[in-house]
């Protein structure tokens, strides 16, 4: 306990801060207006996980994310791992709150609240009981059926289609690859992960937030121009298409974008699906569905459409004859 409440001292001054760093970022992304989320004490948070025990860790990878019970509901408290304090850290998880603020849609794991008497704001979001496709595609398990696919596809342009839509400000997304998008109990998709996300104001160009994201799933065009825009979204979600349509994940077949494209000009590109895919395909989803993918990985993003238009085009897959 004492390692703890040195942890949490001088919470006042920290609440001061980052209740006003919050609301200063809120107010620049979104004029203000945001959906209401409960601000939680450090007290709390830490009795919600047992003084941060190290049993109810789920995953340590930017950051440490604790399953939690609070006010008698199992939630997700994420924390910079180790606590540890730096610019570039705050600035990771203030986007992620500033964000989520932002955003109520069914397909998008939802900011319940945070905690401002810490260094760098705690946050509390639903609990996903399920995994991610990331660890589905890679498991040993058989794959999705066919028309599980087009509709986890179907659900992640849909949240997409509404963070870029929603507000004035188009919100991009940075980071669309297979490990963050995770699946409740029942299987529905839902995109997670709002670090490296950024709201594009009026008068922006796009080049002040510099090249971020997971290599295999940035577009391009933005590695060679520094230029952000929704496109680059559209482009990652591409590749989580094509980890869909091949199940296999970007980070292990580095060259998955270039054998799609060269097996979609030489018409090859059934000798190399996977079997399950090939029993169960329709003809006409399936040229549908590649002709799809083939566009969002273009290497210009005006030869890429909008994640609107792939939204739609995925529903119109979907109500093809389906097997």
């Amino acid at each position: 306990m004492k390692k703890m409440k040195k942890k949490f001292e001088g919470k006042e001054e920290y609440f001061m801060r980052n209740g006003a760093l919050l609301l200063e970022k809120q107010v620049a992304s979104s004029t203000g207006k945001g959906i209401a989320i409960k601000i939680f004490t450090a007290e709390e948070l830490n009795k919600a996980t047992n003084n941060y025990d190290t049993s109810l860790i789920q995953s340590q990878i930017k950051s440490t994310v604790y399953k939690g019970d609070l006010e008698g509901r199992i939630v997700t408290i994420k924390t910079p791992q180790a606590l540890q304090v730096s610019s570039s850290t705050t600035d990771y998880f203030f986007n992620q709150a500033v964000t989520q603020i932002q955003i109520n849609h069914k397909h998008v794991v939802r900011l319940l609240g945070c905690c401002l008497e810490t260094p760098i704001p705690i946050l509390v979001q639903e609990f996903i009981r399920g995994s991610t496709l990331s660890s589905h595609i890679t498991s040993k398990v058989d794959p999705f059926p066919w028309s599980d696919r087009l509709r986890i596809a179907t659900e992640i342009a849909d949240a997409v289609t509404y963070l870029h839509c929603v507000n004035s400000n188009p919100i991009i997304h940075r980071d669309i690859r297979s490990n963050n998008i995770l699946f409740d109990e029942n299987y529905v998709a839902k995109l997670s992960n709002f670090g490296l996300s950024v709201v594009i104001l009026p008068g922006k160009t796009g080049n002040e937030f510099g090249v971020k994201g997971r290599h295999g799933y940035i577009d391009p065009e933005y590695i060679e121009t520094s230029l952000l825009n929704e496109k680059c979204d559209v482009y990652s979600f591409g590749v989580v298409l094509l980890e869909l349509l091949y199940w296999k994940i970007i980070e292990n077949e580095p060259f998955l974008v270039k054998e799609f494209s060269l097996s979609m000009e030489s018409g090859s590109l059934h000798q190399i699906l996977d079997d399950s895919l090939n029993e169960e395909k329709d003809r006409a989803q399936s040229q549908a569905y590649t002709a799809l993918a083939l566009k969002c990985v273009q290497l210009k993003g005006k030869e890429r459409p909008t994640m609107l238009e792939v939204a739609k085009e995925l529903r119109k897959i979907r109500s093809m004859n389906v097997i």
